[in-house]
């Protein structure tokens, strides 16, 4: 009964990686911080490859998993070097164009920048001022 629940989710990310390369714009603002703007179209056009691409390889796993031929560590490897394969592409991509190979990165909430900026503020008034304010 697994199967129609990866063989739904293979062809939603499918029609969604699709979708993506065909109008990136449908990707919206997801990691647009993190990305050149000049590369931010073609990001997204290897984004929407690479969930079309992991995508078919759910959508073969349920297919086979329906067969009923498969085994718990076939099942594992599929997954594991399946989805690596699709990622390869879009990981080489970003490491060519934009310096780094994670596609996905991390970017610094507003929070944590602000207080990481007061942090440093205070470090640079501790350091003007080693005495500490003075009492008369």
């Amino acid at each position: 009964m697994f199967f129609g629940f990866q063989l739904t989710c293979g062809m939603m990310l499918l029609y969604y990686g699709y979708t993506v390369m065909k109008n990136p714009r449908v990707w919206g603002d997801q990691g647009r911080n993190a990305i050149k703007p000049e590369n931010f179209a073609e990001y997204a056009r290897q984004n929407g490859l690479f969930f079309m691409k992991a995508g078919f390889v759910i959508c073969i796993v349920g297919a086979l998993d329906a067969l009923g031929w498969l085994d718990g560590l076939l099942y594992v490897l599929l997954y594991v070097f399946g989805l690596a394969f699709a990622f390869v592409p879009l990981s080489r991509w970003c490491k060519e164009h934009e310096g780094h190979a994670w596609p996905w990165r991390h970017v610094e909430s507003e929070k944590k920048r602000i207080r990481r900026l007061r942090r440093e503020q205070e470090e640079q008034q501790a350091g003007e001022d080693p005495e500490g304010p003075s009492q008369t």
